[in-house]
């Protein structure tokens, strides 16, 4: 099969609605974690999203045990596998060690996953503290040792920040990119995609006034990896992306196509996953907002960010601000980076 006839059956499958129901997690990946310390030391973090897909382990997932290492150090605390391949925080015993354990029958019979009031994506401030966090990046590598005694890993990184740090939100397929189905299955196909000229030299200079780039997109969890990959891969001489919090939809290939095609309301999820970053601050750390479609506006102005600092970039490399109306350009905005960005106490 050609890599051009695998996009269509991909699309058909999707288009047929076959994502309904069914487990569709084949891939393995993990979003990265925006961690906030407040005055007093106190640490609070957005979820750690995490699957484990079909293609690395095979059914029954439910049970396994999920252990973590932290900037290349084991931490003691663990998560654990539920039937779809997403890791959880199990109820917790007084020592700190988790009441569950991986048992084949169980989960083959579909009763491996405990009630919802048990399990948990968001770690307490406790099992935060055990991880030693180090202000900036922090690597996380997620390991699960199969029953059959392969492991399997996936990682991600901890975003440690002053709770009056400022971010700047991006989409990235047709925002980055200049082409958003495209975005989505090319990367999954091994092929590239082609940006927006001066989007690179922009990003860097935000960054350079001490302000996090958030890249937030409807891809798919499993695709977390070639998305790392192929935003950090990007330069524009001198300049390189800057490296900042990704965040994915915790769902399958085919759901988050299904989501952003189908269903038509992507925004849903763009609002939830900034809202749960936003209540880590005392106030509202997002200051400004780039997307291409109109539930990206809907998801920034949402989230309070000034529609004046919302900019809708469109094909042609032209970008419109949503409160304003008035088009400009990347050339413009690069020109104009420390006033619209004023530097910040970093």
């Amino acid at each position: 099969m050609t890599r051009l006839s695998t996009v269509f059956t991909i699309c058909v499958i999707v288009f047929r609605g076959d994502t309904a129901s069914a487990d569709n997690n084949f891939l393995t990946g993990a979003n990265d974690i925006i961690a906030v310390v407040d005055e007093d030391g106190d640490i609070q973090a957005s979820p750690f999203n995490v699957q484990f897909g079909k293609k690395d382990i095979w059914l029954p997932r439910s049970g396994h045990v999920v252990s973590l290492e932290v900037n290349k150090k084991d931490v003691p605390v663990g998560m654990v596998l539920d039937s779809a391949g997403q890791a959880y925080f199990p109820t917790l015993k007084s020592d700190g060690s988790s009441n569950r354990q991986y048992r084949f029958w169980s989960a083959l019979l579909g009763m491996g996953n405990p009630s919802p009031k048990h399990r948990t994506n968001s770690a307490s401030l406790s099992q935060l503290e055990k991880l030693e966090l180090q202000m900036g990046p922090n690597n996380i590598l997620y390991r699960v040792t199969t029953s059959s005694g392969s492991i399997v890993t996936t990682t991600a990184v901890i975003h440690l920040m002053n709770n009056t740090a400022k971010m700047v939100v991006s989409d990235i397929d047709a925002t980055v990119t200049k082409s958003n189905v495209r975005g989505f299955l090319l990367p999954a196909l091994g092929l590239s995609d082609w940006t927006h000229e001066g989007v690179v030299e922009l990003y860097r200079k935000i960054a350079d006034q001490g302000y996090h780039i958030v890249y937030l997109t409807n891809r798919a969890i499993g695709q977390s990896d070639m998305t790392r990959d192929y935003i950090y891969s990007l330069t524009e001489t001198p300049y390189k992306m800057p490296r900042g919090p990704v965040l994915l939809q915790v769902e399958s290939l085919l759901g988050a196509l299904q989501t952003e095609v189908i269903k038509g309301q992507p925004e849903v999820n763009k609002i939830a996953a900034l809202s749960r970053v936003k209540g880590l601050f005392p106030g509202n750390p997002f200051v400004s907002g780039f997307g291409n479609n109109a539930w990206d506006m809907l998801a920034y102005k949402a989230l309070s960010i000034n529609p004046d600092m919302i900019f809708n970039v469109q094909s042609d490399s032209v970008l419109v601000s949503e409160g304003t109306g008035i088009p400009t350009n990347y050339t413009n905005l690069i020109e104009n980076t420390s006033i619209m960005f004023p530097a910040l106490g970093v």
